[in-house]
């Protein structure tokens, strides 16, 4: 099924007549790596974590390809907390992405190099704020409240980095999400006051190509 939403997220790349052309060169595969992810801006440290999908690759010339991805990363934050009886929480806001690379390969360079920029859509499956604190007697207590209903379905965001892919296929990528969208608002002191936070991600990824 997952292959199958897959290949519909690239049905309009394939409309390309270039892009088309180079179907027999078209690559697919696993892609795994580490977030540290934060809400932009709010001075709170990062939640560091995991992401996990398919990673495509469909070359357009020499120069430039295409890397359409579909990707479960699990992102938030973590913070001390305001309750009186716990110490710290992490929300934790869970995500399913469809980035679109557009990749550039500088060959004169380092064969294998490229540089990426390029959009990604995701869409909200799950938003938990965890508290916990530690007892005297060494007892973690923990407390999960859903946020769902306080966190927006949709995520969009503009990536931009670099990776490197080795001729057997395998590769790693530094990537930058930019988050644009409001997925949260507050407003602590009223309408006219409020607080809006928007995701950022730093991820480290590998993986393979076949």
């Amino acid at each position: 099924m997952i292959k199958k939403l897959f290949f519909i997220a690239l049905f309009f790349v394939l409309l390309c007549p270039n892009v088309t052309a180079q179907v027999q060169d078209f690559e697919i595969g696993l892609k795994f790596g580490l977030n540290a992810t934060h809400l932009e801006d709010q001075g709170i440290d990062s939640r560091v974590s995991i992401h996990i999908g398919l990673a495509a690759e469909i070359p357009i010339n020499e120069y430039l390809g295409l890397q359409p991805e579909l990707l479960y990363s699990f992102q938030g934050f973590s913070t001390g907390s305001i309750e009186p009886n716990f110490e710290d929480e992490i929300l934790k806001i869970d995500y399913v992405y469809l980035p679109i690379m557009l990749k550039y390969y500088p060959f004169y360079v380092v064969p294998g190099l490229s540089v990426e920029v390029g959009p990604q859509i995701g869409y909200l499956t799950s938003a938990t704020l965890q508290r916990k604190n530690v007892l005297d007697s060494g007892v973690t207590e923990t407390s999960n409240v859903d946020y769902g209903e306080f966190i927006s379905d949709v995520d969009v965001a503009v990536n931009f980095g670099f990776g490197y892919q080795f001729p057997i296929g395998a590769f790693f990528q530094v990537r930058y999400n930019w988050g644009v969208t409001n997925i949260y608002e507050v407003s602590p002191f009223g309408e006219d006051t409020s607080i809006t936070f928007q995701n950022s991600a730093l991820q480290v990824s590998t993986g393979i190509k076949f």
